[in-house]
């Protein structure tokens, strides 16, 4: 003689009330809105200096990241208003760059820097932010 099989589960527990799932919708929404938000400010794409002045005037004014390498003899400094004056060069071209604060130890000619601000119509850039990139200390033989 054969056992049937018993009858399958078909019993789901309580629904769960609209107000919760609305409640967890609006967390699960806010959570990926502020995942998008983060990503998308710290995702910052840099312009070499080549396509900074390519760009042009659709750039005036914007909030922008620019890499290029310090021009040797550039640097002027004023200590007493931590404003510092250079050059940043790629291999087609360089622009002025005004920065006012605390420099990075590794800042000098030569060094590659990403500074971070505002391109004027004037053609010079003026940077919120310096960052200089460290040269590596183990280089190929």
């Amino acid at each position: 003689m054969e056992l049937a099989a018993p009858p399958p589960n078909t019993r789901r527990g309580p629904a769960l009330p609209p107000k919760v799932l609305i409640a967890a919708a609006v967390i699960v929404a806010a959570a990926a809105y502020l995942v998008v938000t983060a990503l998308g400010s710290s995702a910052v794409y840099y312009l070499t200096v080549s396509e900074l002045k390519s760009a042009g005037p659709s750039i005036y004014g914007q909030h922008i990241r620019v890499a290029g390498n310090v021009v040797a003899g550039s640097i002027q400094r004023d200590p007493s208003t931590l404003l510092v004056h250079f050059e940043a060069e790629d291999a087609s071209g360089r622009v002025p760059v005004a920065y006012r604060g605390v420099l990075p130890d590794i800042f000098g000619d030569g060094v590659e820097v990403v500074v971070e601000g505002n391109y004027a119509a004037s053609g010079g850039f003026t940077a919120s932010t310096l960052l200089a990139k460290c040269p590596s200390k183990f280089e190929a033989a």
